[in-house]
């Protein structure tokens, strides 16, 4: 599989993220904590049938840290906001890698005209809020975490496996949620949809997939999951989007398509 179509699969089964959080209605802590640990488990399972081992270092628990802030305050977005509304906040992480890219000397005519486009299809979907609130304020952060996962990524993906990456990722997160953790009930068939379908599996995509794009291209292509998470909220929970954020998903699509047709690594 090529790295591309790796990162859009990912993006396309996180932006199914919104259904299980806003279905369960757990506080972001427990919910955190419950996509971490049910992540960790069914990666666990992989590393048995693969009969890989797990590994631990500065570097994956520097990715760990990244990856269990941003989905905490994804998930405090979700919370506050709509499901398009936090994954498209979440989302502004091309600007925070592409400045990343700019310094390290490595940009694309490609990557660059994609982004711009992204980033206004991103601007008409955020035109109806109007107020600074929790929920923006969690989404917008987590955007900045967010790009220093698909940097550290791009670092150590070809160190380790995707599925060791994984694993480690997740158990560094759930062990930082522990002492934070209260027992929440909720349903049991969520709780491990959550732990697979938004976790295990396109997490395992992802660090695929960034070991083989360039950093800057990775979370272009994932532009994708604020437009899934918006179909997701408008079939699940009736959320609506407006004509002009209709354009701006528009736009996303488009800023993907030049994003995946773009030649050579």
């Amino acid at each position: 599989m090529r790295g591309e179509g790796a990162v859009l699969i990912s993006a396309v089964m996180m932006g199914t993220l919104p259904f299980f959080i806003k279905s369960l209605s757990l506080p972001p802590v427990s919910s955190t904590f419950y996509r971490m640990f049910f992540g960790a488990f069914f990666v666990g399972l992989f590393l048995l049938i693969r009969r890989e081992r797990p590994v631990f270092s500065i570097s994956l628990v520097m990715l760990g840290l990244f990856n269990v802030t941003e989905v905490f305050l994804y998930i405090t977005a979700i919370t506050h906001l709509s499901a398009a509304m936090a994954a498209l906040l979440l989302y502004m992480a091309p600007i925070y890698v592409m400045v990343y890219s700019i310094f390290q000397g490595r940009i694309s005519k490609n990557s660059v005209i994609s982004l711009v486009i992204g980033i206004a299809g991103l601007y008409l979907l955020l035109l109806p809020e109007k107020e600074l609130n929790i929920g923006l304020i969690s989404g917008i952060l987590s955007g900045v975490a967010y790009a220093g996962v698909f940097i550290m990524l791009s670092k150590i993906g070809r160190t380790y496996s995707p599925i060791q990456i994984t694993f480690s990722n997740l158990a560094v997160g759930m062990t930082i949620l522990v002492p934070f953790f209260r027992f929440e009930t909720g349903s049991i068939p969520l709780i491990l949809g959550l732990g697979l379908i938004p976790t295990a599996i396109p997490f395992i995509l992802l660090s695929y997939g960034m070991a083989r794009v360039r950093v800057e291209k990775g979370p272009i292509i994932a532009l994708i999951e604020p437009v899934t998470a918006g179909m997701v909220g408008y079939l699940a929970f009736s959320e609506i989007l407006s004509g002009l954020q209709l354009a701006g998903a528009a736009m996303i699509l488009s800023a993907v398509f030049i994003a995946l047709n773009e030649k050579g690594e």
